[in-house]
């Protein structure tokens, strides 16, 4: 079934599209109400990328004693200074990785973060995080994003409270997911991205803006990793609150320059809310314009998608759909990519149309499982096939072997220990279609998964009562 046939029979029970939940990806809570465990993507049912996010009871207790050491470390200490912990152990492994018949490996991949907070005065604080991240029993070579060893993470100053506050500043090594398509810190890698930067936040009742100036760190094997100088993206990201009855709309224009004389400007916007209290959605569009190279940029790029939630029904099913568009020559540049494009992650948000389809279980209180289809065709059949990181897969150049990429089918699982300590298990199959078998080995790609997630932000609440 091609990806504009699916999208328009979910559409037509949906009506519209997915919200992408940006709770997830600011420095503190990745769940509802204080549930800050995983950080954003840093398990497959994140809120970022698509349809399937988690479904968890918001209040239920859990089924394992709370375990914060941070937090039980910062009740002893002066109130200015708070510390925080992070500890993620991911499994994984790929058979025909590459679409190559017996390319496979599996490893694990462990991630470390310590993070200090000092808080000078109400509006003025200085954070700092050193990571380490490293593979074991991968075959080499070895080298980011898997292995970034003792890494300084963030560094920065912050001036004054962006939720309290008219205007505030912060400078330094940060985190910046304005938007999670397009701008984000790519959690699932194993370093995840962040960016040496400067943004001013403006807040005053329903509209908020964010201005800044950033490049993206460069990753190193060992020791401080810097950013490229040259590379840099300027940005205005504006929000306003309810400009419908549960609806935000969000304008950004984001203007990127890069060696090579890549000059690119992005216009777009982001429409996102509830319809009644169980129908959930998102519209975006994006159009760039500018020059790479000698090449003069025209492109453009959107997502559509929604969700339903049957709240009386048992294990809550929510079904979910959802619809990307982008043309040959889109930049994607900074997203986070994990499960935009399903669980094993082989394309990116450029010269593409999918469509995907699921339904997400909750059987048990902090347990969901959920079931996606996907269908991959080629925007352009004689442009480029492109990952995640927007470099080429493979090209048909004739365009002789049609535009159908493949499908892929995933089931997920995740379970939530305590309100600091969950765990998944994920496996995704993908199936070449004509294009992949006809410029491929074309055998299947299979990739299975299981991580174990912990974090404690320094900021723990005490469980809620059994």
């Amino acid at each position: 079934m091609k990806a504009s046939a699916l999208f328009i029979l979910f559409a037509g029970a949906a009506v519209t599209a997915l919200a992408q939940d940006d709770i997830t990806t600011r420095n503190a809570a990745s769940g509802y109400d204080g549930a800050y465990i995983t950080g954003p993507a840093s398990n497959p049912l994140s809120f970022l990328n698509g349809g399937a996010y988690r479904t968890f009871a918001r209040s239920s207790p859990y089924l394992l004693p709370d375990f914060a050491p941070a937090s039980r470390l910062n009740e002893k200490l002066p109130n200015w200074i708070q510390f925080a912990a992070e500890e993620r152990l991911r499994f994984e492994g790929y058979h025909n990785s590459g679409f190559k018949l017996n390319n496979d490996d599996s490893y694990s991949l462990n991630r470390l973060r310590i993070q200090m907070t000092l808080q000078f005065r109400p509006w003025l604080k200085v954070v700092s995080q050193v990571q380490d991240a490293r593979p074991f029993l991968q075959k080499p070579p070895y080298g980011p994003p898997n292995e970034v060893r003792w890494d300084l993470k963030l560094a920065y100053a912050e001036f004054g409270d962006p939720e309290k506050q008219w205007v505030s500043l912060r400078a330094g090594r940060q985190l910046i997911s304005y938007n999670n398509t397009i701008i984000a810190n790519s959690e699932w890698r194993n370093q995840g991205r962040s960016f040496d930067a400067v943004v001013a936040n403006l807040h005053f009742k329903r509209y908020r803006l964010g201005i800044f100036a950033a490049s993206a760190v460069n990753p190193r094997i060992s020791g401080v990793s810097h950013h490229q100088d040259g590379n840099n993206i300027y940005g205005l990201y504006g929000t306003i609150d309810k400009i419908f009855p549960n609806s935000d709309f969000e304008p950004f224009v984001l203007w990127r320059v890069a060696p090579g004389n890549r000059d690119e400007k992005a216009y777009g916007g982001r429409l996102k809310g509830l319809l009644g209290t169980d129908l959930d959605y998102t519209y975006e569009a994006v159009l760039e314009r500018g020059n790479v190279g000698t090449s003069e940029l025209k492109a453009w790029g959107q997502t559509f998608g929604a969700g339903y939630r049957f709240q009386k029904l048992w294990a809550h099913p929510r079904a979910f759909a959802q619809y990307d568009y982008a043309s040959p020559a889109f930049d994607t540049m900074y997203p986070t990519a994990h499960d935009r494009f399903g669980i094993s992650d082989q394309f990116g948000w450029q010269n593409i149309v999918a469509g995907r389809a699921g339904l997400t279980l909750e059987p048990r209180r902090r347990w969901s499982i959920t079931a996606q289809y996907l269908d991959f065709w080629l925007a352009s059949a004689t442009d480029p096939l492109f990952n995640t990181s927007g470099g080429s897969v493979v090209r048909d150049a004739r365009g002789r072997a049609g535009k159908h990429i493949g499908e892929e089918v995933d089931v997920y699982t995740w379970f939530e220990l305590n309100r600091h300590l969950n765990f998944g298990v994920g496996v995704a199959h993908l199936m070449p279609g004509s294009f992949l078998a006809a410029n491929t080995t074309g055998p299947a790609y299979n990739y299975p998964c299981f991580a174990i997630n912990f974090k404690d932000d320094g900021k723990s609440k005490r469980e809620p009562k059994h």
